[in-house]
């Protein structure tokens, strides 16, 4: 999914129709823009603890939204790999990343047998 189509289905969703008037789609182009500004910013400026496992998952940065998942700032440490095409050993730097875990809701979600869709199908509703 894009984030055209994001905002194209957000500002169709029933919730939203609701409560905005003809400018709904720019409305909720400037909140997916304000909500991804902001997660961005959180995880750009959170610091990552460096206290023994035990402790430092409660200082772990993160961002939970019930029913959908929880992403996790990570740090991932300096390691040796190898060139894939000449097989020379590399030295890879420590680089920090956001990690998803999925939500249980959205978990069984996923594993509910769904009909398949063809692309550019109908969806039958």
């Amino acid at each position: 999914m894009t984030k055209q189509e994001l905002i194209r289905r957000v500002a169709r969703s029933p919730a939203f129709c609701d409560h905005a008037g003809p400018g709904r789609k720019k409305a909720v182009e400037a909140l997916v823009d304000a909500v991804f500004a902001e997660l961005a910013t959180y995880f750009i400026e959170a610091r990552i603890s460096r206290r023994p496992a035990a402790r430092a998952r409660a200082r772990t940065p993160r961002f939970t939204y019930p029913g959908f998942g929880t992403f996790t700032k990570k740090r991932r440490g300096a390691r040796a790999g190898r060139h894939p095409q000449t097989g020379a050993a590399i030295a890879i730097p420590e680089t920090v990343t956001l990690a998803f875990q999925p939500g249980s809701e959205l978990k069984a979600s996923l594993n509910r047998e769904a009909p398949r869709r063809r692309s550019g199908q109908a969806t039958i509703k």
